[in-house]
């Protein structure tokens, strides 16, 4: 087994743990109220009642994706990961080879947004970030990773996202049409899917712990 083969192995087995345990808090669904009900909020932040999203606001929020500053980062950190892992490896490395990957990984962006955009539209699920409300590093931390994965509905409840998860399965597909033969099969697809979702993590624990570089909302109520 090749060194790319085994560190990619290795990087799909610690993102799949962190996967696990925020699916199955997710078939019960979250009550938009449990953060503020679990632990005591922060004192500085004022907890802001849900108010669902407008088209109008679902409209602002995906050219915001798309083309904001997170959206480079998001690509950069991608293309990095896989500049790291030489794949594919018909791109080389250098930053002939990394623009490669960053054109890529930011195109794949623009798909995982338009879908969804889409997707979350039609069946009224809310992936923007709010944060936890919550003291200590453990709870806070638990929060930003299972918001990886759960959407709120307009109820303020928060359930598996199946438009974030669509948007990411999409994005893996779509992007093989463009990449050269040694990354354009099924397990090629599968790991582009795996670090897309720990790429979110990883920006959703960013979002909750230094809000100031990230602008990540209020907690709501």
């Amino acid at each position: 087994m090749s060194k790319a083969v085994q560190i990619r192995s290795r990087i799909r087995a610690c993102l799949a743990t962190v996967f696990v345990v925020p699916c199955l808090m997710a078939q019960t669904g979250v009550p938009s109220g449990e953060a503020n009900r679990s632990t005591q909020p922060v004192p500085s932040l004022q907890a802001v009642r849900y108010v669902p999203m407008t088209q109008k606001d679902r409209l602002r929020e995906y050219f915001r994706h798309m083309f904001n500053p997170e959206a480079v980062l998001r690509s950069a950190a991608g293309s990095g990961i896989n500049q790291a892992l030489n794949t594919p490896s018909e791109w080389h490395q250098g930053a002939e080879g990394y623009g490669r990957r960053f054109a890529s990984s930011y195109g794949e962006h623009l798909i995982s947004s338009t879908v969804m955009y889409g997707t979350s539209a039609m069946l009224h699920e809310d992936n923007r970030y709010f944060r936890s409300g919550r003291t200590g590093f453990g709870p806070r931390l638990k929060y930003a990773i299972a918001s990886s994965f759960l959407a709120r509905h307009d109820d303020g409840s928060r359930h598996f996202s199946i438009s974030r998860f669509s948007s990411y399965a999409a994005a893996a597909v779509i992007s093989r049409s463009w990449q050269p033969p040694s990354t354009n099969g099924p397990v090629n697809a599968t790991d582009a899917f795996v670090i897309a979702v720990g790429v979110e993590t990883g920006f959703n624990v960013a979002r909750e712990f230094l809000p100031g570089i990230f602008h990540s909302r209020p907690p709501v109520q």
